[in-house]
């Protein structure tokens, strides 16, 4: 029985990194975030999402509608064509890989909100409409999880090897580092006023978000940041 369950395991953190199981995952994503635009406020747009908001002003909405499906229906061909199992297979790790995402986004939010709690920290706040929690949610974690972590960090990590000549290890590392206080400083740069305190905050959840990409990869890492911004916004 413990062989059999060390056997599922070591098959599942396996199968739920492969880019097949990841493409699917993120389906529903790109799904609640993009046609979730529709309906939701422009306060439910991801700050880093430059595109969409162009394609809502510029489009027909039947036109933006298409670009949106067509969009996951093409990631649904890429995992059935491109993969070197039956499709069923990836699709059958996709739905446990959101689940434990969801369940990591769950636990880190109930960490935050006590640990501000107990700092006197936290505020009572008059949440928004829930579509625009659920829509923004969406959106941050799947663009700010593709910029800061998917993009940035195989970027950073290259520069580093080859301009310093450091050990990949090394140049890893210090990709999640730079990565990290990118993605704070970022915030700041859209508008928000600086606040010590909060520059912190989001460079330790950029530490966090950048070491489970590493660990768990995209998928799971942009349905943890959706999770966890729906629990705390």
């Amino acid at each position: 029985m413990t062989t059999r369950l060390v056997d599922w395991l070591e098959a599942y953190l396996a199968r739920t990194r492969e880019l097949s199981t990841t493409a699917l995952a993120v389906v529903p994503l790109i799904l609640i975030y993009g046609l979730g635009l529709l309906t939701a406020s422009s306060n439910a747009r991801a700050g880093v999402d430059i595109l969409s908001p162009h394609l809502l002003t510029h489009l027909p909405v039947a036109t933006y509608v298409g670009i949106q499906l067509g969009l996951a229906v093409g990631l649904v061909f890429f995992a059935a064509f491109r993969s070197e199992r039956p499709f069923r297979d990836h699709l059958r790790w996709a739905w446990p890989a959101i689940g434990e995402a969801v369940a990591w986004g769950l636990m880190l939010g109930g960490i935050v909100l006590f640990l501000m709690s107990e700092a006197k920290l936290l505020a009572i706040i008059v949440s928004g409409p829930l579509v625009d929690r659920a829509v923004l949610s969406a959106g941050a974690g799947l663009h700010e999880e593709l910029v800061f972590r998917a993009l940035l960090i195989p970027l950073l990590t290259h520069l580093l090897v080859k301009g310093l000549s450091v050990t990949p290890r090394t140049a890893m590392l210090g990709a999640v580092v730079l990565s990290s206080l990118t993605f704070s400083v970022a915030h700041h740069l859209a508008g928000e006023p600086f606040d010590g305190f909060v520059f912190a905050y989001r460079l330790v959840a950029g530490l966090v978000f950048a070491s489970l990409f590493i660990w768990r990869g995209f998928a799971i890492t942009a349905w943890t940041h959706a999770a966890y911004d729906f629990s705390v916004l």
